[in-house]
């Protein structure tokens, strides 16, 4: 009685009312007793007459059952009321009414079945757990498990069973991994198999999590498909096996620890080890690391990095073994790197293509460096609106063949400069040295090196700053979507420098395995083995699922930031840390990452103006000399000669090109002029000339101030008095605040000396902004224009210098009213 719900139990107690009622109601003369029974027995009837109308079969069956106790009850009402008096039959056949009726109720109550107390008891031993760890687990709802049998012995929990559906249906589509989770087994140790011989109704589980697919210990599988000459790490043996539990978000996963024998290196092949344990290289789920003659395979049930973790400052700053955090790695722990390599290097490598997360991670490369206090100039070749954001925070970044000579040129010169600084403090760079380390960052480094006219310069100061940078403390990184280092002259040498540094390499363009990674990487990566990294997750089906005609169009996730560390010969894979840079012009989260208070790391005093006395420290946007003078003569008494350790190259001829129709566009429209008076000037067809509007309307370089009214960018309207007091507001370029022009202005008319490089050094500003705020400065007449590497004049007096900057904080806070 216990196991009957409440609605069963409220039933039968309505069954044995009614019962004691037809006992003694019918025989009593109570009309309104008789309407009521005459009432639910006829609406009963009723009910069921509609039902049979319908000429639905199932539901009138289901009417039928639901209203037998109140159309058998009115009947055995009726024949107690017609007949006379109060019979012997009249009591008994009540009771005998409600007991039937209590017996038939799981047939008068379609939506209640009595408990089945036979199926929920499992057999006993091994069949009887494996039957309830299926049913409770709901991996195929309806379906059970026949014929199970250990397949190696009692003690070894390998074993076969059937998946059986009801008669007539087939069993569904079931998912490995809930049935490797209905048993707590990796997803690879589990399969289904038609059975032959038998319908799609019964098919064939097989779970071997110590034993392999047809039959064997995991000890035999390995010697056969792993081991074997040509396999996945031939010669190897197994030394350890270990299954671990889920973890917080980490999946539960299967380890196997293997070695070669002594004297042997372990080889990886990815690709035949996915294949060994039947699992797919697209799912990122098997994990294989090498050290030495040791190897360490790590089976998850589920992919390990499909999450990125949010980059913080705690993450990029040091530790105690001058190491920083640059991802996650696929077992959980922080992916670090060193700072330094074990030999004193900064320099290192980062190889992705495009959209494999390789800006993101340069991006956090620079906050870790800058939180070290390193300076970092950045050089790529082409520009980068993602890197510019970046360049926000550094000391130099741009782009192009040109900016990268001169950086190189600089850092060679900055060598010898600090070859002096060595041999006064008495040893080479070190965290005590009086100067900060320089980091180096060339990015597409193959296009700047294949450039026509200063490629091999590139190279070759590339190639000394690497082999030499070392004692100076200067760094290389190189960075790309893959390095060729053969213009490198030495090249050996600069595999054995940058090896033990920073090493991330990311998705790559081939899928060739170790090869594609060692040709990607410039032979920087040594012989390390590294597995393929999709564009995504899963993203492909198995041919089964195509045979069958199930097509899973919905794409898996990207894998940006997914990769390797790479440190001497070894590899861990991991995904980078996430920081927002996007692509839309809405604000980035790099403010997040880098030093909370702003500053930039700049070169030392002495540094930078030994470098200005020597033509290096400006924008590094002029062409390289040429070596001679305005008359062609050689100049070898220049302050540039000399500097580096070879002569520098001379300008390619540029031919003169042809004046277009833009160009004459520009020259034409001095003042605001109609379309009328443009094409009147210009020698064109019209069409050209109206094309030529539009496109540099369109670029920004011509104001439309009216429909067919034309003006110069920067034409002012409206009457000469708006046009005055706009001149007298303050106009700051791009990142440029008031507080910096007054910090600037202050600075330089108390010490009278107009240098943009202290107005660097004191505000701890990128060269960039500091070159805004000079020519800021100019503007407002607190200094004169620029002359090369000279400082500027200083036109404000001292004694004026408290008169100007009140002057000036009032015309910034003006400007924040308005």
């Amino acid at each position: 009685m216990s196991t009957l719900p409440t609605r069963a139990k409220a039933e039968m107690a309505a069954y044995g009312a009614s019962a004691a009622a037809l006992a003694y109601v019918p025989s009593m003369e109570l009309l309104p007793a008789h309407a009521t029974a005459a009432a639910i027995s006829g609406g009963c009837v009723w009910w069921l007459y509609r039902k049979v109308k319908t000429r639905d079969f199932r539901r009138t069956i289901r009417t039928a059952q639901r209203v037998l106790g109140p159309v058998t009850g009115g009947a055995v009402y009726a024949a107690a009321a017609i007949v006379p008096g109060h019979s012997w039959w009249e009591p008994v056949t009540a009771l005998a009414w409600g007991g039937l009726m209590s017996a038939a109720l799981p047939i008068t109550r379609s939506t209640w079945t009595p408990p089945n107390t036979t199926a929920a008891a499992y057999p006993p031993g091994f069949r009887g757990l494996v039957m309830q760890m299926w049913d409770t687990a709901e991996v195929a709802p309806g379906t059970w498990l026949e014929n199970i049998e250990q397949t190696i012995d009692a003690a070894h929990p390998d074993f076969t069973a059937h998946v059986v559906a009801p008669a007539g249906k087939p069993v569904p589509r079931i998912d490995l991994v809930d049935v490797a989770a209905c048993f707590g087994y990796p997803v690879g140790c589990v399969a289904l198999d038609e059975i032959p011989g038998t319908g799609p109704g019964r098919l064939r589980l097989t779970v071997t999590p110590t034993a392999r697919r047809g039959g064997g210990s995991i000890e035999e599988m390995w010697a056969a498909k792993v081991a074997r000459p040509g396999g996945a790490i031939p010669g190897s043996e197994i030394v350890r096996v270990e299954q671990l539990p889920a973890r917080g978000d980490l999946p539960a996963r299967g380890m196997i620890l293997a070695q070669v024998d002594a004297g042997e290196v372990a080889r990886i092949n990815h690709g035949q080890l996915c294949s060994a344990f039947g699992v797919e290289p697209e799912e990122l789920r098997l994990v294989a690391e090498s050290r030495g003659r040791e190897a360490l395979v790590t089976l998850y049930e589920t992919a390990p990095l499909k999450r990125a973790r949010r980059a913080t400052r705690e993450l990029l700053t040091l530790d105690a073994y001058g190491r920083y955090t640059i991802g996650t790695a696929h077992d959980g722990s922080d992916a670090k790197v060193h700072m330094q390599s074990a030999a004193g290097t900064l320099h290192g490598f980062l190889v992705g293509v495009t959209g494999s997360g390789k800006t993101v991670t340069l991006a956090l490369m620079c906050a870790a460096w800058a939180l070290a206090g390193l300076t970092n100039w950045v050089t790529s070749a082409r520009p980068d609106a993602q890197m510019s954001a970046v360049g926000r925070h550094i000391d130099r970044q741009s782009a192009g063949p040109v900016f990268t000579w001169w950086m190189l040129k600089a850092a060679i010169a900055l060598m010898d400069i600090r070859g002096d600084i060595n041999a006064e403090v008495g040893h080479d760079f070190s965290a005590h040295s009086p100067y900060p380390g320089l980091v180096l960052v060339l990015d597409e480094f193959n296009s700047l090196v294949g450039d026509e006219s200063l490629g091999d310069d590139i190279a070759h100061m590339t190639d000394v700053l690497a082999r030499e940078g070392r004692k100076f403390g200067i760094g290389i990184v190189f960075a790309g979507q893959s390095l060729n280092l053969s213009k490198l002259g030495g090249e050996a040498s600069l595999r054995d420098q940058v090896q033990g540094g920073i090493g991330v390499v990311l998705r790559i363009a081939s899928s060739s395995g170790g090869i594609a990674a060692r040709q990607a990487t410039g032979g920087l990566a040594g012989d390390v083995d590294l597995a393929d990294i999709p564009d995504r997750f899963n993203a492909s089906s198995s041919l089964l699922d195509r045979m069958h005609g199930v097509l899973d169009d919905v794409p898996g996730e990207p894998t940006h930031g997914v990769g390797h560390t790479v440190t001497g010969s070894g590899a861990t894979m991991m995904r980078s840390l996430y920081v927002h840079l996007p692509k839309d012009g809405s604000p980035d989260g790099l403010g997040d990452i880098f030093p909370e208070d702003g500053s930039i790391n700049c070169l030392t005093d002495r540094e930078i103006d030994a470098l200005t006395e020597l033509g290096l420290w400006h924008d590094w946007t002029m062409p390289p000399p040429t070596g001679k003078d305005s008359d062609g003569q050689d100049d070898s008494d220049s302050a540039f000669s000399g500097v580096g350790s070879f002569t520098p190259p001379p300008l390619p001829v540029q031919k003169k090109q042809k004046a277009t129709v833009k160009d004459k566009v520009l020259a034409a429209v001095d003042r605001q002029m109609t379309a009328k008076e443009i094409r009147a000037q210009v020698n064109a067809a019209a069409g050209t000339v109206r094309n030529a509007l539009s496109d540099l309307v369109t670029e920004g370089r011509l104001h439309q101030v009216d429909h067919g009214i034309y003006a110069p960018v920067g034409h002012q309207d409206g009457t000469a008095a708006d046009q005055s007091d706009d001149q007298d507001q303050p106009q700051l370029p791009h990142g440029v605040d008031g507080t910096l022009v007054i910090q600037a202005a202050d600075l330089i008319i108390s010490s009278q000396y107009g240098s943009q490089s202290m107005v660097q050094r004191k505000l701890r500003v990128g060269f960039a902004l500091a070159e805004r705020l000079m020519d800021t400065l100019e503007q407002l007449g607190i200094v004169g224009p620029s002359d090369g590497s000279k400082a500027r004049d200083v036109l404000v007096a001292t004694e004026a210098q408290d008169d100007v900057l009140r002057e000036l904080r009032a015309d910034f806070a003006l400007a924040t009213d308005d």
